[in-house]
């Protein structure tokens, strides 16, 4: 018995799948040392009136991971759950205190030992063992039971732990994804001046890599109406007929999607799987139904576009690919993308009365140079830093010297490293600086 648990204990220690290898092994641990023809881990299932036959050794095949027993007095394992010790049945037949369930009177079992298996002071299940004659079970073999039981639980709260840290830590790095993206969009969008080229450059950021479409639109109050001044669409038409993703349409009081329902509740929208339902609902005709189909939309989420505390109207985006379905992580990025958009556009017109600023923003965008509707990887128009960064990378110096020559922390540069490889289309340093040679923005 103590080499069996030495044994079982160095496994759960050694880490690894601890609810397939490690219950799988303690089940035929316990056959074997107990000499019995059963073992079943159980698990309370989370609505709490059934036990799940987890993990188990001995019985007949389908049974494990699927067959369950009750809690309670119908079954020995729930009434262990009851007593919170361990119980000892040498004649399940003639047993008074619970019923025996189907599990163990259709495999043929006459006597056994059941002992709770707790995650941290919670119940997490039950560890038995059962033989198919009836037998006295000694204070030994209990103990022994008890143990591969605390072992379990152990490891089972040491698995939890991992997992959670783990959720942490993904956590973390998405939360730096996050703060890294949205310091290069308030870098990039705050140089510009053209209200266009602000909501372009806006929804150019996060296509194609986080999203396949992207639109930005204004709501005109006095109109009743919702301007799209910008869809940018990866691997879309160009010219003249990417003019025919971009329209004006009504309001629309009825529609329950989208940039209306947006602009009216103030908070943002993610919808994990789109449906053609809501296709139809958001379409305002049905040349717009049909331009929603041929962009086939998988997942999608719109977010208000504030101005002063003002709601302007919404920036959305869409994935065509089964694999990028959108969550809360994405939903928090698209917020803090329409924060610093709101900024870029609010910064060049600090004066302007909020009366004229909806009608200022649509005008000035419709005057701007058009821009193609389609993700286009040429001239990047990048800040004064960033140029910088640029210049004295093309003069050989690494993170280090660049830092120290521009009076900014390494991390600081190596984000405007990353924002320069995006924004050139380059995979590389070395590709970076080919493509600035050849658009001209540091000298052969």
């Amino acid at each position: 018995m103590q080499e069996a648990l030495g044994a079982l204990a160095f496994r759960a220690l050694s880490g690894g799948d601890v609810v397939d290898d490690l219950l799988r092994q303690a089940a035929r641990i316990v056959t074997r040392v107990l000499r019995v023809e059963y073992c079943e881990i159980v698990q309370l299932i989370p609505e709490g009136d059934r036990l799940l036959l987890w993990a188990g050794d001995g019985w007949r095949e389908g049974y494990v991971g699927e067959a369950v027993v009750e809690v309670g007095l119908g079954s020995q394992a729930g009434y262990t759950l009851i007593s919170r010790g361990p119980v000892v049945s040498e004649d399940l037949e003639n047993e008074v205190r619970f019923r025996a369930s189907p599990l163990l009177t259709e495999h043929g079992a006459k006597s056994g030992i059941t002992t709770p298996i707790y995650l941290g002071e919670l119940p997490w299940g039950v560890l038995g063992a059962h033989t198919t004659t009836r037998r006295t079970f000694s204070e030994e073999e209990v103990g022994f039971l008890q143990e591969v039981a605390t072992i379990i639980g152990a490891a089972l709260e040491r698995s939890q732990t991992e997992r959670e840290f783990e959720e942490r830590a993904a956590r973390a790095r998405a939360s730096e994804r996050r703060f890294e993206f949205l310091a290069d969009a308030n870098s990039r969008l705050s140089s510009l001046t053209d209200d266009r080229a602000v909501l372009t450059g806006a929804a150019g950021l996060v296509v194609p890599d986080l999203a396949d479409w992207c639109f930005v639109d204004v709501v005109e109050e006095d109109e009743a109406r919702i301007h799209r001044l910008v869809l940018v669409r990866s691997g879309g038409p160009e010219g003249e007929d990417a003019r025919r993703y971009e329209f004006d349409y009504p309001f629309g009081a009825g529609v329950s999607h989208g940039t209306p329902e947006v602009f009216r509740s103030g908070r943002s929208e993610l919808i994990p799987r789109v449906n053609d339902a809501l296709l139809r609902d958001v379409a305002r005709s049905g040349e717009q139904l049909e331009i929603l189909r041929r962009l086939e939309p998988v997942s999608y989420l719109c977010v208000p576009l504030r101005v002063r505390g003002r709601i302007l109207g919404a920036l959305g985006m869409a994935s065509s690919s089964p694999e990028r379905r959108y969550g809360e992580e994405d939903l928090a990025l698209a917020e803090g993308l329409a924060y610093v958009t709101a900024l870029a556009l609010e910064n060049s017109r600090l004066r302007l009365p909020e009366s004229e600023l909806v009608r200022e923003i649509i005008e000035r965008a419709r005057k701007s140079p058009a821009v193609s509707a389609s993700y286009q990887k040429g001239a990047p128009e990048l800040t004064q830093r960033q140029l910088e960064v640029l210049r004295l990378l093309a003069q050989g110096k690494n993170a280090r010297e660049i830092g120290e020559e521009l009076y900014l922390s390494q991390a600081t540069v190596r984000n405007h490293i990353r924002s320069l490889l995006q924004a050139l289309g380059a995979h590389s340093q070395l590709e970076a600086l080919a493509v600035a040679r050849r658009l001209g923005l540091v000298p052969d």
